[in-house]
């Protein structure tokens, strides 16, 4: 073998070994992309959701490929001027300085590079356009909404504009704006590159470098940057109406007085600049323009920032309250409507302190749906209780009602949702985690005021396979769809699913719903092999050709992958509808761009426009459009034609289950704290602003769901409540309840309290107990025998004229770790009571005793002694739950004596014949 063949076979396995590399490292990425994009749209396929997929994607691309033409054009055009513009030698001025036997040189070597520079700019321009392209590409949302705007039917206070041309069309057209002047920016600068490569810019002849045909190419570049610059004014003139310069969002007195005549003072002074730049091209030198664009800085210095500062300190703050007037006036209005707070009705509410025991027993319905139960402290039990395998989780507790033997009843209720992470470590195998263990098993129902004799919940639905009172009963209890569900599973494949546990043994079952991507097809199993980075989908045994994959499974990711466009609420929770577990979430329009509406929480409109439910079993997803007024809802509506589902077809077996929701309402409520003032020198003074129980402390009091009839209302009604307490201060002034039952949904109203009267707060009432004689001792001994006392909500309760407040009271033994309900707290006017049970607390407070229940110590037909008995029975076992042993002894030793006594004397023994 020759040296040269040894040599190039010495080199092949390395070029072979390379070119390798470079595959793997650009080729795999760009294959998982693909396969991505292949399996996103069969999971959009397989919800029938086809046309949504194809809509954002042709959107992307159509939004990409026309501003990347645009930018390729600027970019590609203006170099290919300067290329033809280019010199054959060098400029004369500096050709003086250089030897004749370098400028033929010179001239010879750029005319050998020249084809080379031709391509660099081809792929240099393609290169930055497909960047510049792509990041629009992000914007496809803006600019679609833009296209299919729909008037508010509302003007805007300042410019006498629809509210539509705010929320819609500016966002996209300060989009444009923002990427117009950085391309053209862009373009300036590539083609002076050109220029500089191609020899018409001379840098070390300073401004006389530039060749003349550069100064006017040049100059119509920056004509045109100046001139994109009077279009950013003239957008910054409408957004004034977001300014957050005065006491409010909106334009103030400083911003309509002078921020406006000076932006439109700069559109002229940027106007006649850029005019001046064009017409530059027909004079020699940069003097001209370099005085338009020095008066053009100064102006934005002089008429910009400072006329307007000087007006600000020297004009309205002297008489801020009085000048600040009209434009707070607006801000009121106009945030009031933005999140929808301008229907609140507002009540006076006498919070008289009259109540009787007989008030007490007439309002018996109210109370028997106070919830006793704190969803987070339920959370606990429920996991130590019903989560029957480590394998299972409660990701959170929500509240509903439900018709019970005839009555609604509020409840608790979570989905029993499956977490494979926490399979033994040695079962954690791909087979197990995505064949084998598939999905959780239904879900728990407790009312929220009930306890056993234990005082652990009473539940209605629990265990596994699930039992229910008649009214819950479960048909699919299966859970493949749910909060915490994220990761991919293969169903119908040649292995059974585990279903539930039973006793030491397993039951299995094969997946009968319709949902999943079809998965037999070799080509789709590299697909999702790829996706998920798990080669196993190939070569498993299991996967047969009806296999289907089950994937973005999680509520939040299914909603958000369906539209994009909408917020989502933060607490979905389960229903069961018709026998099925369906998820039920909210999910919000929202805008950042609403004229003079203040700011809160990153948005300043929102609008619960859309209702979602997920069919826990096979996923079925519907958006229901709720609020059909809402304009953004009807235009994207518009955008995706079969994607929203009209109110009107929710059944009403889904709609009672339908409730206000909380992130939205106590969003209005930390508006209303403040815009409850409708008067402009009240709103300024802040003389009336309220706040949240708690807030100074950083632990505000959250709003609470009850169900009871409310003053002034006709029948009892699923509500939401949040009390409110005066500014630094902790007497309440008053709360908001909101409606969440189908007939008078959404309808709030606002109980006022008179502001002559100190009526106790949340936070004071809890000092007072904390403080009382006979309650802080039995704290204190139930938290030194080893108990973690746990206090649950404190609830505002309204009865008759007056205001009751409510607060569970949990025991947590160290050994159990369950948290148990033995006490309830009521307190009323100066009155404080401790008691088993919410009744016996409410007449205590009275000095009054309930009616005892057939089989109470009391009870009609009981012999004394035997309720005594009964009596001592239960003051015992609440003496064990709490860890109190000695008190337990001497209950138990008593309770042997009453047994004795009811037992009677030993017989005589007959004597024998």
């Amino acid at each position: 073998m020759s040296p040269a063949v040894a040599t190039y076979s010495s080199r092949r396995p390395r070029t072979l070994t390379i070119v390798i590399l470079v595959v793997l490292i650009f080729g795999l990425p760009f294959l998982g992309w693909l396969a991505t994009l292949f399996t996103d749209y069969l999971w959009f396929g397989d919800l029938g959701q086809e046309q949504v997929f194809v809509t954002i994607w042709l959107s992307r691309l159509a939004t990409g490929a026309a501003f990347g033409v645009v930018a390729f054009t600027l970019l590609f055009v203006n170099a290919r001027v300067a290329r033809s513009m280019a010199p054959r030698t060098v400029l004369t001025s500096v050709a003086d300085s250089i030897p004749d036997q370098f400028e033929e040189i010179v001239s010879q070597l750029r005319g050998s590079i020249g084809p080379i520079v031709d391509r660099v700019v081809l792929w240099a321009s393609a290169g930055l356009a497909f960047f510049l392209g792509a990041a629009m590409s992000a914007n496809w949302d803006i600019m679609r909404l833009a296209l299919a705007a729909i008037p508010f039917g509302v003007n805007d206070p300042q410019f006498g504009r629809d509210i539509g041309f705010f929320v819609f069309t500016l966002p996209a057209l300060r989009a444009i704006a923002d990427w117009t002047i950085i391309v053209l920016v862009l373009t300036a600068v590539f083609t002076a590159v050109v220029h500089l490569v191609g020899g018409a810019i001379q840098p070390g002849a300073r401004l006389k470098g530039f060749a003349p045909h550069v100064k006017a190419h040049l100059s119509v570049l920056l004509g045109l940057i100046v001139a994109s610059k009077a279009f950013d004014y003239y957008l910054s003139v409408f957004e004034l109406n977001f300014s957050p310069r005065g006491q409010v969002t909106g334009a103030s007195f400083t911003d309509v007085n002078a921020q406006l005549p000076a932006l439109r003072l700069l559109i002229a002074i940027a106007l006649v600049s850029a005019v001046t730049l064009l017409v530059n091209i027909r004079f020699k030198g940069w003097r001209l323009p370099t005085i338009a664009l020095g008066v053009w800085v100064g102006a934005s210095l002089l008429a910009g920032s400072l006329y307007p500062s000087l007006v600000q300190q020297f004009r309205v703050a002297p008489t801020e309250a009085s000048a600040e007037e009209p434009y707070i006036a607006r801000n009121i209005e106009v945030t009031r409507r933005a999140y929808n707070l301008a229907d609140v009705e507002t009540r006076p509410f006498p919070a008289a302190e009259t109540l009787t025991a007989e008030d007490v027993i007439a309002n018996r319905a109210t109370f028997d749906n106070v919830r006793l139960w704190d969803p987070a402290v339920a959370g606990q039990t429920y996991r130590q209780l019903q989560i029957i395998r480590t394998y299972y989780d409660f990701k959170d507790v929500d509240i509903d009602r439900y018709e019970i033997d005839g009555r609604m009843r509020q409840v608790l209720v979570s989905a029993r949702e499956l977490d494979t992470s926490q399979l033994a470590e040695q079962a954690q195998t791909w087979l197990n985690q995505h064949l084998v263990y598939t999905h959780g098993y239904g879900l728990v129902v407790s009312p929220s005021n009930e306890s056993d004799a234990r005082g652990l919940p009473n539940f209605w639905v629990g265990d596994i396979p699930p039992e229910s009172i008649e009214d819950l009963e479960i048909e699919q209890p299966a859970v493949y769809f749910g909060e915490a569900t994220t990761d991919y599973v293969v169903v119908n494949t040649g292995i059974a699913e585990f279903d539930f546990p039973v006793g030491e043994g397993r039951a299995e079952t094969l997946y009968e719903g319709d949902a999943g991507v079809p998965v037999g097809a070799i080509g789709r199993r590299a697909a999702f092999a790829l996706r998920f980075g798990a080669p196993q989908i190939i070569f498993s045994q299991y996967i047969e050709s009806d296999s289907r994959v089950l994937f973005d499974r999680d509520l939040a990711t299914r909603i958000a992958k369906l539209a994009p466009w909408l917020t989502i609420d933060s607490d979905p929770y389960p229903a069961l509808v018709d026998g099925r577990i369906v998820w039920i979430v909210d999910a919000y329009t929202t805008s950042t761009h609403y004229p003079y509406s203040q700011y809160f929480r990153g948005v300043n409109y929102v609008r619960n426009s859309v209702k979602v439910t997920v069919d826990a079993f096979d996923g079925t997803t519907t958006l229901w459009g709720f609020d059909p007024d809402d304009p953004i809802l009807q235009a994207w509506s518009s955008i995706f034609p079969d994607l929203i589902t009209d109110e009107a077809e929710i059944p009403d077996s889904v709609r009672r289950h339908f409730r206000y929701p909380e992130d939205l309402f106590s969003l209005q409520a930390e508006v209303y704290k403040t815009y409850h003032m409708t008067d402009p020198r009240d709103f300024y003074n802040k003389e009336d602003a309220w706040e949240l129980p708690g807030e100074r402390e950083g632990v505000p009091m959250q709003p609470f769901y009850v169900l009871m009839q409310l003053p002034g209302e006709p029948v009892e009604a699923f509500q939401m409540i949040q009390p409110f307490v005066p500014r630094n201060r902790d007497n309440m002034i008053g709360w908001m309840s909101v409606n969440c039952d189908p007939a008078d949904y959404g309808k709030r109203v606002v109980y006022a309290f008179p502001q002559g009267r100190v009526i106790l707060g949340p936070e004071q009432v809890g000092a007072r107990i904390n403080q009382d004689d006979i309650i802080a001792p039995q704290l204190t001994l139930w938290s030194q025998r080893g108990s973690d006392v746990i206090f649950g909500n404190m609830l505002v309760v309204p009865l008759e004229d007056s205001v009751v407040y409510v607060q569970p009271l949990y025991l947590r033994a160290e050994q159990t770790a369950i948290p148990e309900l033995v006490r309830v707290l009521v307190v009323y006017a100066d009155k404080v009571e401790m008691a088993t049970d919410l009744e016996a607390a409410l007449l205590a407070v009275f000095g009054e005793r309930p009616a005892p229940e057939p089989g109470e110590p009391g009870a009609p037909g009981l012999p004394a002694d035997a309720a005594r008995a009964q009596d001592l029975y239960v003051r015992a076992l609440e003496a064990q739950r709490a860890g109190d042993w000695a008190e337990y002894g001497r209950l138990i030793e008593e309770l042997g004596s009453v047994l004795q006594e009811l037992a009677g004397p030993p017989a005589e023994e007959t004597p024998g014949p």
